[in-house]
């Protein structure tokens, strides 16, 4: 594939105790706006997206993508709580807003951006899948410059996240955004590559073919022992374990790519990542 530039990079993550006007009073920072009716998912959205453009101009036909692992828990467990538990009918904006796609309609909105605008969900490979999908406008001409990012609240319970993932990470809201385009100059750095695989396999293969990376890092499903395998077949410098260092949301994956643009500077990274079916993706980064 052609590379994509990466123009700009941000990562939010919060506490899942924080309140909700603590997050407005952060993208007030950002937007002169005043959001009102607006729930935690789509202020994270907002956030995030914006901590990413800031002082960047945007073409008017920019696109969105925005990915998520599991949507607008929030709102849709409060509407629920009201329908099943005080059945009454739900506030009309509660309502609306239980969609995700929703923050995305907000976020072009709020920018004046009138691109394409897509919500992607795809089980622990949502931003993944997203950068697939980027990936396959910009080559068929389609978008020459777009917002990608992964949204996720600290809605799940520990116990959940324990049972299904067996880490012991700190939960928090998570907001990770890329601003990227076609076009080299001003860029930051480059997605070299996004592959899918359809077995641990056939990854590993791929990976021992190839040229070692200065840093690797891993998704939430990779476990100790497959990281240990895979360590050993890339020989890496060192590796960013963003997990550990910033906490699990649904959307760490985004979080934690953004973050490698942000900090590391004249290094490469491969991010690793598979599904509970098995199936395998890796981004190749590239920052200036």
């Amino acid at each position: 594939m052609s590379d994509i530039f990466i123009h700009s990079a941000s990562a939010f993550t919060g506490s899942a105790n924080e309140d909700i006007n603590h997050l407005k009073k952060e993208l007030s920072r950002y937007t002169p706006d005043n959001f009102r009716r607006v729930n935690r998912f789509i202020l994270l959205t907002l956030l995030g997206a914006r901590q990413c453009i800031h002082q960047h101009s945007l073409d008017p036909d920019t696109a969105v993508y925005l990915t998520t692992e599991h949507g607008n828990l929030g709102e849709t467990a409060q509407v629920l709580d009201e329908i099943y538990l005080a059945r009454s009918l739900p506030k009309p904006f509660g309502f609306i807003n239980t969609m995700s796609n929703t923050a995305a309609f907000y976020l072009a909105q709020n920018l004046g951006i009138r691109g394409r605008n897509i919500i992607v969900s795809s089980q622990h490979l949502s931003f993944e899948r997203g950068l697939e999908l980027v990936k396959a406008d910009f080559a068929g001409g389609v978008e020459k410059s777009a917002l990608i990012g992964g949204v996720d609240e600290a809605s799940l319970s520990r116990m959940f996240v324990e049972e299904r993932i067996g880490h012991g990470w700190r939960m928090v809201d998570g907001s990770g955004w890329l601003y990227i385009k076609t076009e080299k100059d001003g860029s930051i750095g480059a997605i070299k590559g996004i592959r899918s695989f359809r077995d641990g396999p056939s990854c590993m293969m791929w990976i021992r073919e190839r040229s070692p990376a200065d840093m690797v890092s891993f998704g939430a499903l990779i476990d100790d022992y497959e990281a240990a395998k895979l360590r050993g077949a890339l020989l890496p410098a060192a590796e960013f374990d963003y997990l550990r260092e910033y906490g699990y949301s649904g959307s760490s994956t985004a979080c934690g790519v953004s973050m490698f643009v942000r900090l590391f500077p004249g290094m490469t990274m491969l991010h690793i990542n598979r599904d509970q079916r098995g199936h395998y993706a890796v981004i190749e980064l590239e920052r200036f």
